[in-house]
């Protein structure tokens, strides 16, 4: 089975809509790709890279790529309105972000993945008798998705670590070196500099001083604070205690 599979045939074969499909496995926080092709050879579409914070032109290879946080957000959202341009979403390649400048209405290489690992997770597919079921619950969720997201982020429910161990497993990173390269990101972030999570987006890192080995800070802005008591409003702290728990529990999900 290939490592990642469409989105559309997956709710084809579940007879669910796209929406549905992408909204469970968001909650379940698993991560959309975008898919540019099978081969070694370039992108033939119009993809913009992140330099210095300004977009400029660029053409990268062919793959599939995990979509930064905030731009599965909007697709499930294009999606919930049976709108299915892709132009405009942002992916990750490595460290690098890049945009999705324009996608032709013809083109028919470039469209939304899936891991196959995480159909898994979903539930059976609903059961509806003349598209009730389906009609009623897709109306509901279409009203409901953009609060939920957003309280899921406000609260927290997705977590960078999380974003970042899954993609570090799947580049076969042991524990250890995966906690290295976050304190390294904390290193370059310092809560001053934004930096990348893939599958997460963009965020501010900030080792605790007086336990800079086990404990990190992040917000979703600048900050200066760099101790684990009286900690503000708008930022969080990830544990070595909490991040090993993490990974266990993800690599077990992943055998």
């Amino acid at each position: 089975m290939s490592e990642y599979r469409s989105l559309e045939d997956i709710a084809n074969e579940r007879g669910e809509s796209p929406f549905k499909v992408a909204r469970a496995l968001t909650r379940k926080e698993c991560i959309l790709y975008l898919h540019f092709g099978d081969g070694k050879g370039r992108l033939l579409c119009i993809t913009e890279k992140m330099i210095d914070g300004y977009y400029h032109l660029y053409q990268g290879k062919k793959g599939d790529y995990p979509m930064t946080l905030k731009s599965q957000h909007e697709c499930v959202k294009r999606l919930s309105n049976n709108y299915f341009d892709l132009s405009g979403l942002s992916f990750m390649v490595g460290e690098d972000e890049l945009r999705l400048k324009s996608v032709d209405d013809e083109d028919r290489s470039i469209y939304v993945v899936v891991n196959s690992e995480d159909v898994t997770k979903l539930p059976p597919p609903s059961t509806n008798i003349g598209g009730a079921t389906e009609t009623g619950g897709f109306t509901h969720a279409k009203h409901n998705f953009e609060k939920d997201f957003n309280e899921r982020i406000e609260s927290g429910s997705i977590k960078p670590h999380t974003c970042f161990i899954k993609h570090e497993i799947r580049k076969n990173q042991k524990r250890g070196a995966t906690w290295s390269k976050f304190i390294q990101l904390a290193n370059n972030s310092v809560g001053k500099n934004e930096v990348t999570i893939n599958g997460y987006g963009k965020i501010y890192l900030r080792r605790v001083r007086n336990n800079p080995e086990k404990e990190i800070l992040y917000s979703h802005e600048s900050f200066d604070h760099d101790r684990d008591k009286n900690i503000p409003d708008g930022i969080s702290l990830i544990k070595r205690s909490a991040f090993d728990k993490a990974w266990t529990k993800i690599a077990q999900q992943k055998k």
